[in-house]
Order: C-alpha cells, then sequence, then structure tokens
C-alpha cells in the first residue's frame, strides 16, 4: 500500500490518449505547461514544430531533445486552436499559423535524481521523465507497476510526467506518474512507479 504524501494539482485529472504516433514528449510538455493556460494545451503544434526542426525527419522518428527544446521557446496554443490529429503531418510540411496566442515556458533537460525530483514533487512542480520501458510498464497492477531490471529491447524512450510522491510500508519512495495511453491505462491513466525503476530507466528529467 502506497501512502500518499503529495499531489500536483495543476494538471486535469483526465489523461489523454496519444494514439499509434510517437507523440508522448509533446503530450507531457503540455502538461507540464497546462498551469500556465486556461484550458488544455495542445501538443499537435509543438510535435510539428519540433520535427521541423530536425533534419532528415521522417514519419514514425520521434522526436530529439535539442529540438524539442528549441521548439518550446515559441510556446503552445490551446488544443481547441489547434487539435491533435490521428496521423503524422505530411511531407513537405505545412507551414505552422502564426497568429494563435500562446502559453507556457520553454522547457530544460535535467539529470533524473530522485532526491531532486522528489523536492520538486514536494513543491508542487509536475517533472517530465524519460523512461526506458519494462513490460510491467504496460499492464500496472492495481496502479503500480513493479520495479524489474529488465527493458523491452530497441525500445523507445517514453515520456511521462510525475504528478506525486508517496510512499509504501518500508518507508521506500514511489512517484505518480501521468501517461498519454489513455484513462484505461492504470487508474484513470496513472500509476505508481518505484523510485528504483527511475533510478535505473529514467534517460532524462524536464520542467520548465
Amino acid at each position: 500500500m502506497i501512502t500518499i504524501e503529495c499531489l500536483v494539482d495543476s494538471i486535469p485529472v483526465k489523461a489523454r490518449n496519444q494514439g499509434n504516433r510517437p507523440t508522448c514528449l509533446a503530450f507531457a510538455v503540455t502538461d507540464i505547461n497546462r498551469q500556465f493556460a486556461p484550458e488544455d494545451l495542445g501538443p499537435e503544434y509543438f510535435y510539428q514544430a519540433t520535427v521541423q526542426r530536425i533534419a532528415g525527419w521522417q514519419s514514425g522518428d520521434g522526436l530529439q531533445m535539442s529540438a524539442a527544446v528549441d521548439a518550446s521557446k515559441a510556446g503552445h496554443p490551446l488544443e481547441r486552436e489547434f487539435p491533435y490529429q490521428a496521423g503524422e503531418p505530411a511531407i513537405p510540411f505545412a507551414a505552422l499559423p502564426t497568429a494563435l496566442t500562446m502559453h507556457g515556458h520553454a522547457i530544460d533537460f535535467y539529470n533524473a535524481d530522485v532526491g531532486w525530483l522528489i523536492s520538486k514533487m514536494q513543491a508542487g512542480v509536475p517533472i517530465g521523465l524519460a523512461l526506458r520501458l519494462t513490460v510491467e510498464f504496460y499492464t500496472p497492477v492495481d496502479g503500480q507497476i513493479p520495479y524489474s531490471a529488465v527493458t523491452l529491447p530497441a525500445t523507445m524512450i517514453h515520456a511521462v510526467v510525475a504528478v506525486g510522491l508517496g510512499q509504501d510500508e518500508f518507508g521506500e519512495y514511489w512517484f505518480y506518474i501521468r501517461n498519454s495511453w489513455g484513462d484505461g491505462w492504470g487508474q484513470d491513466g496513472h500509476a505508481w512507479i518505484p523510485a528504483a525503476y527511475i533510478v535505473a530507466h529514467a534517460a532524462c528529467a524536464f520542467g520548465v
């Protein structure tokens, strides 16, 4: 059993669904920036702005950190003003609109230090995590992802947002993460992940 220590309250409960596209970082970044907007921000604009900064990008390639940092400096429009699409953008890319009202702040990437993450959760600050995935990640049990040392081969790094902190009966820390696979994953799209998972499998953290 995990005892909740704190939860970030700046992101609406309902988790969104990225569908069959490598757009998890775009969802995580716009969720982190949600606190600076009156309603949900659109991951599509940020995703397209990022891929347009990647030389030779092809559909399904995903995003690169340096391009994402640069694209995030422009901000993010509301979801209703630039809706998410079911499929990948066509090449050659269409020019993005320039008259939209933008919200949020640029992101930075950091080392995924557990002590630092704990301090951010206690301060109510959502933090993105880029994780290597295990089999257990796909099917949380009772809202929890047990630790495994074995990651899936050739898996892409997956971005989620840490939005809470708790401790189990042994005093070990767990982080409550928000995924972008819809509310059918975990508990309404959220699950608890042990600090040991982050130590072993987090490639980096990111935030504003």
